[in-house]
């Protein structure tokens, strides 16, 4: 999943302001240097998604010619769920 670092932004922004409000986040730290993290981790995770996607595509692409029967969406879906299984990504 393609994710801009606006987008990336607001994620961590809207995240920040509801754990905040809920009470379910204390900061112990500069509220700067856990926005940061927190956009660094969003960002590895979506990169992370991407290469997961980019990996389900390929599989799929080499094996269209014995898949014509089923639909190429929910191919790709449990291709993908199951890579991401193989890596202990939780989607």
């Amino acid at each position: 999943m393609k994710v801009r670092t606006e987008q990336i932004e607001k994620l961590t922004d809207r995240l920040m302001k509801s754990y905040q409000a809920k009470g379910l986040i204390a900061l112990k730290a500069d509220e700067a240097k856990v926005r940061a993290k927190m956009k660094e981790v969003l960002a590895r995770n979506f990169h992370e998604e991407e290469a997961i996607e980019e990996e389900a595509r390929a599989m799929l692409a080499s094996h269209a010619g014995q898949v014509k029967e089923m639909d190429h969406y929910k191919m790709f879906q449990l291709i993908k769920q199951k890579l991401a299984q193989k890596r202990g990504f939780i989607l």
